[in-house]
């Protein structure tokens, strides 16, 4: 069930993002920050980041998608070469082990790795910190004109998630 993705998962990938952002950061994010990013907006990001080729992109069809790459910050990637750009599963796929098992999917298990998460995000926290995850910063930063500050995650072993 679970594969890489391709240029034929484009809508699927678009739609999944649509519904997962509604679903996780309603009352996280302002209305209009998440209404930003609709279909056309997430239909050019992920044609573009499949054209790119740079990430590993894995989707569980009609539920939700992982994805990882290289670490961004240089300042991380000696120690955490990899890092979670993103992992969304519909609510309705939610408790099943499907998250679980795209996390896994999409990771180099012999690369430590890290990820961002929205503080407030419990359901996300809590479940990166039973695949083992614990955390290593906090990050203010912006979406969109709203402040947010992001809680840096770290797996120092992703072998075990």
């Amino acid at each position: 069930m679970i594969r890489p993705a391709t240029v034929a998962d484009i809508p699927d990938l678009a739609r999944l993002h649509v519904q997962a952002w509604g679903e996780s950061y309603a009352g996280l994010l302002p209305a209009a920050e998440i209404a930003a990013r609709d279909i056309a907006a997430r239909t050019a990001q992920w044609t573009s980041t499949i054209a790119a080729g740079t990430t590993r992109i894995m989707v569980l069809p009609g539920l939700g998608f992982a994805q990882t790459g290289a670490q961004r910050d240089p300042a991380l990637a000696e120690r955490y070469p990899q890092e979670l750009l993103a992992l969304y599963l519909l609510r309705s796929g939610q408790g099943r082990g499907h998250g679980r098992a795209l996390l896994r999917a999409a990771t180099d298990p012999a690369r430590a790795m890290t990820a961002l998460v929205l503080v407030g995000n419990d359901g996300a926290l809590g479940f990166y910190t039973r695949t083992g995850a614990r955390e290593i910063d906090r990050i203010d930063t912006h979406v969109g004109g709203a402040p947010i500050t992001d809680m840096l995650i770290a797996w120092d072993d992703p072998a075990m998630i």
